[in-house]
């Protein structure tokens, strides 16, 4: 006697593709890009189409693009994760990946392993975890700093392009770019600093460096060839310097083709960061560096910036975060610019 199938199993795979499709949602890394960096990016307790897929062979087969169209990858299993993709024929669903790098203890740093990857992904959205001079090396955008001071475990970098330029139907040879930068057409570039709050506690903490990719802007000419591509920028940081600040805008003004720019610069409530007094630190310096931060944001908005023609949105994350005091004073500098404000933190232009 034949086995008889349930009645969703009698459903024709279109409908099932639907059904299933109610179970595919946004990653976890989407939602904590603006929190601080953290190897758990990518978790979660949810595991509705790992548990659809066990369900038989024709389910796992249903539910294969949804399952692996977020891909996760420790540079330690980096072997075993591209030889498991190239196996089962996955290359083709993972639309994005969250990378964790490491900061090896003799500094030897695999600093093209992108280029392996690429070879075989093509994902919509890249997302790195690394040490500060893990990226700042495999961008080649590392400067002077003092990382002695900030103790910054972790920073991220966030890319993403508009469409796939891959076809999966062909092989074809790949050409080994000399940056990552230059791999793909990103149009959206985001950087996640850390906190800058341990300086705080030494005297003069604004002479310190905190370890970034801005502090080499030297070769800005080189990197005109991907900025042009480049049309969302997003920074964010725990009480950064506003010197600091500054240095980030002379990167923003060299991106000709920016439309929007967002920025956060007090941690996310999540995090739990809490301003503790200790050494000669006074609590209200890093709300004073914040307010002289986006005093300098707002102000090259307001001139050169806001005479670019290009740049259509300005968002302010921290809008409805921020004391009373530098909330009620801050904003009125984008008053008769040619900008217009939601009342909730973001800014288009008229």
């Amino acid at each position: 006697m034949p086995l008889q199938l349930s009645r969703i199993e009698q459903l024709p795979n279109e409908i099932l593709d639907q059904i299933i499709s109610y179970f595919s949602t946004d990653p976890p890394s989407y939602s904590r890009l603006r929190r601080l960096p953290s190897l758990g990016i990518a978790s979660s307790n949810r595991k509705d189409l790992k548990n659809v897929s066990q369900v038989s062979s024709r389910f796992l087969a249903l539910v294969r693009p949804f399952l692996f169209s977020h891909a996760f990858l420790d540079l330690h299993s980096e072997t075993e994760f591209l030889s498991f993709i190239s196996q089962n024929v996955l290359a083709r669903y993972v639309l994005s990946i969250v990378v964790i790098g490491h900061d090896a203890p003799d500094h030897r740093r695999d600093l093209f392993w992108w280029r392996r990857v690429l070879r075989y992904l093509d994902p919509l959205r890249v997302t790195i975890i690394a040490p500060p001079a893990f990226i700042g090396a495999m961008l080649r955008m590392h400067g002077d700093a003092d990382s002695w001071a900030f103790e910054i475990p972790l920073q991220s970098l966030h890319l993403r392009q508009d469409r796939r330029q891959r076809n999966f139907d062909k092989l074809i040879p790949f050409e080994e770019p000399s940056s990552l930068l230059s791999a793909r057409t990103w149009t959206s570039f985001g950087f996640n600093e850390g906190s800058s709050l341990k300086p705080y506690n030494h005297y003069e903490y604004f002479h310190y460096k905190v370890p970034s990719i801005f502090n080499s802007l030297r070769n800005m000419e080189s990197m005109r060839f991907w900025l042009d591509n480049v049309t969302s920028f997003q920074y964010v940081a725990v009480f950064p310097f506003y010197n600091h600040v500054h240095r980030v805008l002379e990167f923003v003004e060299r991106i000709p083709n920016l439309q929007s720019f967002s920025v956060q610069l007090i941690p996310d409530q999540r995090d739990n960061v809490e301003i503790e007094a200790k050494g000669s630190m006074n609590p209200s310096d890093p709300w004073m560096e914040i307010e002289s931060g986006y005093s300098i944001i707002l102000n090259t908005l307001a001139l050169s910036l806001g005479n670019t023609g290009s740049l259509q949105e300005f968002v302010a994350f921290d809008y409805n975060s921020l004391p009373a005091g530098p909330s009620g004073i801050l904003w009125d500098t984008l008053d008769d610019t040619g900008w217009y404000h939601d009342g909730q933190g973001t800014w288009t232009r008229s």
